[in-house]
């Protein structure tokens, strides 16, 4: 097992620098997506509030607790939950969207039991 996530880690790492030479460039390309233009004067870092990534750490964070918890007690739900909360403020851009979902799911993490 140890070996297949070692070979994992060595193609996503060569793969990687075929994508990221020019890091620059690559973030420029990232922040005219997310805000329509290069530079912004609204507050915005790469498209998201301040507010919307310190809810997606918040909510990561519950999240890896929750798949830690899950994967020591063998425990399905709390680990497929918290991959869900770890993963999901990458694909939502709105800040109020975003909490709604973190405690939406936080909520389901806590309540729904066998």
């Amino acid at each position: 097992m140890k070996i297949v996530l070692i070979i994992a880690a060595v193609l996503i790492i060569f793969a990687s620098f075929g994508y990221c030479q020019n890091t620059q460039e690559l973030l420029g390309q990232v922040a005219e997506i997310y805000s329509q233009s290069e530079t912004t004067g609204n507050g915005l870092i790469m498209g998201f509030s301040m507010w919307g990534l310190i809810g997606g750490i918040f909510f990561g964070s519950i999240g890896f607790v929750a798949f830690v918890y899950g994967k020591k007690n063998s425990e399905f739900r709390p680990m497929i939950l918290g991959l869900i909360l770890m993963s999901y403020p990458y694909f939502i851009k709105s800040t109020i969207a975003l909490y709604l979902v973190g405690i939406t799911l936080t909520f389901i993490l806590f309540v729904w039991r066998e």
